[in-house]
Formats: structure tokens, C-alpha cells, sequence
């Protein structure tokens, strides 16, 4: 890769991570674009618009740098997926995409990379891997630890039964009883019923 792009990633990644970003990168045949928050997601994988057109991988450039590489090997899975199998053959998180998801993760879990904790925390994610890393709890609170904002942060599950907060959406809810790893909610706003993960960021009212 070139001095500056190399230069780039070192302002996303670990450091320690980058030369092998770097290689799983020009290995590959895509383009990489840093993007502005996006509430709905931390990145995303396009396939070409067009027949002989690039792939697109796109991450939130808000991210901590344990996150972005997590969420940038998550991408390249999705990438040499479709590659081998093509957009219909197969589920977009099924059995493939996890096994390829583990394969490329697998070189970079060291301590020289990871710290500790979200190494341990990684290693359970890996037992039962999820659509997204936002979907396993254990491993998004450890991750929450790092990030840049230090300021704290209000989540669902930390709010008493019965309160009303709102989301970053604007929607308003009353929280009910947990379902598993999601909390039944009111939304005042609509008079309908959702289930609100429990690491949401919420604001009470």
C-alpha cells in the first residue's frame, strides 16, 4: 500500500493491526470509505452496480479502533462470500459468511492487537458468532469501554421499568419487561409495541 493510505489506516485501526488490514485490502478488489455516524449500522458491504463494476465496503469513521477492525473484518466476510458464492446462493450471515467472519479474524486475536478483555470476550463471541457485533452484549460493553466518547452513556436496560425515554430517532417509549436480550417498549409516538435492544442508547424524560 502506499505511505498514505497506510497513514490512514493507522488513524482507524490498532496500530499493531495495520499491516495486516493492509494486506487482507490489496489481496482484494474493493474500495474502502471511511463514512459520517449512521445510527442503523457501523458498516456496510455493496456489491458492484454494475457487471464489471467494485465492490464497496463502508465503515463509520466514529468508530474505536478495536471496533473498526471488527467491523471491517465482519465487511471483508461479506466480500469473499459473495465472491465465492454470488449475492442468492446463500444466507447474508448464514453458515459461510461465519466461517469465513472466524477465519479472518483468527489471525489478529494476540494480545499485541487486542487487549485482554475483549480477546475473552471475542473468544465467546466466536462460539456462537451473531449477526453483528452490536447483537452480542457481553462483547459490545467491553468494546464501549474504548471508544473515544468518554462521556456516559444512557442505555435501555439501564433505565428503572416503566420509564419514558427517547431514542436517537426522536420516538418516544415507556420501558417494559425484558424479552431475552431485547426490552418489550411502548412507543408513545405511534400507540405501537417494539422490542428495544437493551444497549440503545436512550435519553429519559
Amino acid at each position: 500500500m502506499k505511505a498514505e493510505e497506510l497513514a490512514l489506516l493507522k488513524r482507524y485501526f490498532p496500530e499493531t493491526s495495520v499491516e495486516k488490514v493492509g494486506e487482507i485490502f490489496t489481496q482484494r478488489r474493493f474500495k474502502l470509505h471511511f463514512k459520517r455516524p449512521r445510527s442503523s449500522k457501523l458498516g456496510d458491504f455493496r456489491p458492484p452496480r454494475t457487471r464489471n463494476g467494485i465492490c464497496t465496503i463502508t465503515l463509520n469513521l466514529d468508530l474505536n479502533p478495536y471496533q473498526m477492525l471488527i467491523t471491517y473484518l465482519h465487511e471483508v466476510a461479506h466480500y469473499d462470500v459473495y465472491q465465492q458464492y454470488g449475492s442468492r446462493s446463500v444466507q447474508p450471515h448464514g453458515t459461510e459468511w461465519q466461517k469465513q467472519f472466524a477465519a479472518l479474524l483468527q489471525p489478529f486475536m494476540t494480545e499485541t492487537i487486542f487487549p485482554k478483555d475483549i480477546l475473552a470476550a471475542l473468544e465467546t463471541h466466536l462460539k456462537h458468532i451473531k449477526a453483528s457485533s452490536t447483537a452480542d452484549q457481553n462483547l459490545q460493553r467491553v468494546l464501549r469501554q474504548y471508544d473515544k466518547n468518554t462521556v456516559a452513556v444512557t442505555t435501555v436496560e439501564s433505565l428503572p421499568n416503566g420509564a419514558r425515554f427517547a431514542l436517537k430517532n426522536g420516538l418516544v417509549f415507556q420501558k417494559g419487561e425484558k424479552q431475552r436480550t431485547r426490552y418489550k417498549c411502548f412507543c408513545e409516538s405511534n400507540g405501537r409495541w417494539y422490542f428495544v435492544a437493551a444497549l440503545a442508547e436512550a435519553e429519559m424524560i
